[in-house]
């Protein structure tokens, strides 16, 4: 479902005239799995989510921000700049709490994380930080926040 959200992104942007990130290659993608365990200290980042790096890396639509690789891990300039996900993490490190939480996006309203320490995917107030819904996966989580950027 969230690739045929995508693909309609893609169409609405191309009659604007822009397009969409290319996917993130094999090895951006191996170089971001390294700095990822590195921050966090084990492989927890979510499959889902490298899938969506490797349709799209990084999506800004309709306030709506999902967060691609950074810059300095591409081996080329993304053709849109958007929010990458180590500043995001960095950026959004004080909302915390007792929870270890992954940044993967936000929007006007919301944040959108994977919750380490319960294995979870959730989407919090922004910004109070309060849970607002729990998914049982990326995807879920991704179609969701996408239904909502395309109303």
């Amino acid at each position: 479902m969230w690739r045929e959200q995508v693909e309609q992104i893609g169409k609405i942007r191309a009659e604007r005239n822009r397009k969409l990130n290319a996917p993130a290659n094999g090895n951006e993608l191996s170089r971001f799995r390294e700095a990822v365990v590195e921050k966090f200290g084990e492989e927890v980042l979510p499959q889902q989510y490298c899938e969506f790096l490797q349709t799209v890396n990084g999506i800004e639509f309709n306030g709506l921000k999902i967060y691609g690789i950074d810059p300095f891990l591409l081996d080329s300039d993304p053709i849109n700049q958007v929010d990458s996900f180590f500043d995001a993490n960095e950026t959004w490190e004080d909302i915390q709490d007792e929870d270890e939480l992954m940044f993967l996006g936000d929007s006007d309203i919301a944040w959108y994380c994977y919750n380490v320490s319960k294995q979870r995917f959730v989407e919090l107030d922004k910004p109070s930080g309060e849970l607002m819904e729990t998914f049982p996966d990326f995807a879920a989580m991704l179609e969701s926040a996408f239904l909502a950027a395309l109303r």
